[in-house]
């Protein structure tokens, strides 16, 4: 058998757009790949300094970097007869600051950069890359720091080109191996912090240790001041107040500038969001973390023998015999988090007696027996754990004999899930280990994931085979039968598997729940959508009408039930308007109609919503899911009346600075459901003039998008390279 090649990529400075300076929590139709596109293929570099691009560049595209750093400016670049332009050092900029649920009646704000601060960004990682890796690893007891740049291999055979899919565009094509980053850096040790709590160190330290204390920082990322990280790269704040204050620039100094300058000039508080704000942390705690073992050490506490200490971002478990040790070690963090303008929080300070297992771990192991019991598929009265299918998962579906018909046609596999008793048995299982639904609901959405990816391949495996009979007429009437007795049996699993997720979603409408939901949805639509396609190109239909029918009105009238039965929260917008993404992917007559998204919006039957109050990520979805319908042509002309009322309400001396406005403007010019008269508002407020506009819209005909991608989006695509993306569940 040939050995498979592995081929290296060889990765652009610019990958760090796609995977570290956007937050995860923004909708999957807005991404950073155009930006990225456009950037490389233009040469564009911007160091804080001097900005540059290439050589021949087209005007149109000139147009466009003009506008994005036309607040710090001299001059229109369209006009400029070289390749690069001095900028002010006083290039300050406010963040798009958006606010997302996170605990009940608790938000969590977010943030979302300036365009120039993301063009920053990537000549900061280049020159500084070495050096925050350096810092990164300082101490024992971080589980989660960078280790190394990322490096990224794919083997060249025919499963790689399969897996690519149909390609339209030689860009596509030339891009996409390294659209799905999920980091700049490589990380250690952990992805995720529940893979601790199931890792050897854990259980390593409960055979060593009697007791467990558990406590993190309150505020982190809110409270971090931003000078903090020079003293954290200079051995501490007295040594560099003593030796290096008002010297020559260093590492800390330029990251300290860059922070302060994508914030608004502010020192208290960093953005919340993007990777690169959790590394500027990361490398303040190491430093803290450092300082403590060392102190310790000088006590004559050893780390690993007196007390284990770990720490994912702002969360620490600390491992102990001795209640010195505790008080020592405490005392230690408090001092020095002071220092650095941090501080424990006191409310979420945990104890634990061995053995070392917290309500949510219980909880886990409650929910696979749960889904185990509930959603699964049986074989002759006993249950089948369809994770583990006894048949050669390399088989092709394709092979079609005469046993496996007989096979399929005897099989009593049948599918169950039983949505009144997992409703039930997850609420008393909350109740009994005294979990929220917020700490369990993104875990269980993903085991359901999971469980129904494997299910839906198993029924395949007998299900082809009966439409393929019943296609070549071989053994129709016994086939025909039994295709109607197993779609009957498919069509009451999804209805119950609907039932469940929608169920559970009740109680936690999260942007991360909202995805999760997102994904089971589009497998389902997907699933049922697609027919099978013989090896000779022949086109084999998988499922009737009618139960596609039934289960995309599930799906829609379930969906419709969350917008009767949430307020639109003007704090916290995205959330729930994420689900029209996935009516968008349905044919149109399982979308939601005009009167009911208004009515949603207003939080009245009969109220007028005030839609310039809406942030730009809304209005983003709203335009996509308007489109050019008829049926939302009078909604779609209120919201550019809404966009153009929230230009014209900006009170800042230039609306150019404002992320927010700027990142709207670029997706507005790019929009192809709106006109360019629709823009000229728009175009008044952010200093574009007629020539500009024009410029700026030849750009966007030929390379369609920026952030948004408002037509042809791939819905399974995009929730893919979303997923790999997560940090936090």
């Amino acid at each position: 058998m040939r050995a498979r090649k592995k081929i290296r990529l060889k990765y652009k400075k610019e990958r760090v757009l796609l995977s570290d300076v956007l937050p995860y929590e923004l909708p999957v139709i807005f991404t950073n790949r155009y930006f990225y596109r456009y950037l490389v293929s233009n040469g564009i570099k911007f160091d804080g300094n001097e900005l540059s691009w290439k050589d021949g560049i087209n005007k149109d595209a000139l147009a466009v970097l003009n506008f994005i750093f036309s607040p710090y400016l001299n001059k229109d670049l369209t006009t400029s007869t070289n390749n690069q332009e001095k900028i002010s050092n006083k290039t300050v900029s406010i963040p798009f600051l958006y606010k997302i649920q996170h605990k009940p009646h608790r938000l969590r704000r977010l943030a979302l950069i300036h365009p120039m601060n993301q063009i920053e960004i990537v000549s900061f990682y280049e020159k500084y890359k070495s050096l925050i890796l350096y810092y990164c690893g300082q101490d024992e007891f971080s589980l989660r720091h960078p280790e190394r740049v990322a490096c990224y291999f794919y083997y060249k055979d025919r499963l790689h080109h399969t897996l690519l899919g149909q390609k339209t565009d030689k860009l596509e094509l030339f891009f996409n191996e390294y659209e799905n980053l999920k980091t700049y850096f490589s990380y250690k040790e952990y992805s995720n912090i529940y893979k601790f709590y199931e890792d050897y160190r854990y259980q390593n330290a409960e055979k060593r240790f009697e007791h467990l204390h558990k406590f993190d920082i309150q505020s982190c990322f809110d409270s971090i001041y931003t000078h903090s990280f020079t003293w954290a790269v200079s051995g501490g704040k007295e040594e560099y107040k003593k030796h290096l204050n008002g010297k020559a620039i260093s590492f800390g100094d330029d990251w300290d500038n860059i922070m302060q300058k994508m914030n608004y000039n502010e020192t208290n508080g960093i953005v919340i969001g993007p990777e690169f704000s959790r590394i500027f942390a990361e490398i303040i705690l190491q430093y803290i973390d450092k300082r403590v073992k060392q102190n310790l050490l000088a006590a004559g506490y050893n780390f690993n023998e007196h007390y284990c200490c770990y720490r994912y971002v702002d969360d620490v478990f600390f491992y102990y015999n001795d209640e010195k040790v505790l008080e020592r070690v405490m005392s230690e963090f408090e001092d020095l988090l002071h220092e650095y303008k941090l501080c424990i929080s006191k409310e979420k300070s945990i104890d634990w007696e061995r053995p070392f297992i917290t309500p949510i771990s219980m909880s886990k192991i409650k929910i696979d027996t749960l889904l185990s019991d509930f959603i699964r598929m049986r074989k002759h009265h006993q249950d089948i754990d369809i994770l583990e299918d006894e048949t050669d998962e390399d088989e092709e579906i394709e092979d079609f004999n005469e046993r496996k018909i007989d096979d399929a046609i005897a099989c009593k596999d049948f599918l169950c899930a039983n949505s009144k008793e997992v409703n039930r048995a997850f609420k008393s299982l909350m109740v009994e280990n005294n979990v929220k639904s917020k700490d369990i609901m993104n875990y269980t959405l993903a085991v359901i994931s999971t469980k129904l990816e494997s299910l839906l391949k198993k029924f395949d495996k007998k299900f082809y085979i009966l439409r393929k009979s019943v296609t070549q007429e071989y053994r129709k009437d016994e086939c025909q039968k039994k295709v109607s007795q197993m779609e009957k049996m498919l069509h009451r699993y999804l209805e119950g598997l609907i039932e469940v997720i929608f169920f559970l979603y009740s109680d936690c409408k999260r942007v991360n729940t909202t995805l999760k939901m997102m994904n089971i949805l589009n497998n389902i639509i997907i699933y049922l959508s697609n027919n099978y396609k013989d090896k000779d190109g022949t086109t084999i239909k998988r499922f009737s009408s009618a139960l596609r029918d039934d289960i995309f009105k599930k799906i829609q009238n379930e969906i419709m039930i969350v917008f009767r039965t949430t307020s639109f929260d003007i704090h916290a917008q995205i959330e729930t308007l994420y689900f029209l993404i996935t009516l968008k992917s349905m044919p149109k007559q399982y979308g939601i109609d005009a009167k009911s998204l208004k009515n949603y919006l207003a939080g009245t039957n009969e109220g007028e919503f005030d839609i310039s109050k809406l942030n730009a990520l809304s209005i983003i979805i709203l335009l996509y899911y308007y489109g050019n319908s008829k049926a939302f042509e009078n909604d779609k002309k209120h919201l550019i009346r809404g966009i153009d009322i929230k230009y014209n309400s900006v009170n800042l001396p230039d609306a150019r600075k404002d992320a927010e406005l700027m990142i709207l403007a670029l997706d507005l010019l790019a929009c192809p459901y709106i006109t360019h008269n629709d823009r000229k508002t728009m175009c008044k407020v952010m200093r574009i003039n007629e020539a500009q506009q024009t410029l700026m819209e030849k750009y966007f005909r030929r390379h369609k998008f920026m952030f948004t991608k408002w037509t042809n989006v791939d819905l399974t695509k995009e929730l893919g390279a979303k997923v790999s993306q997560e940090v936090y569940t």
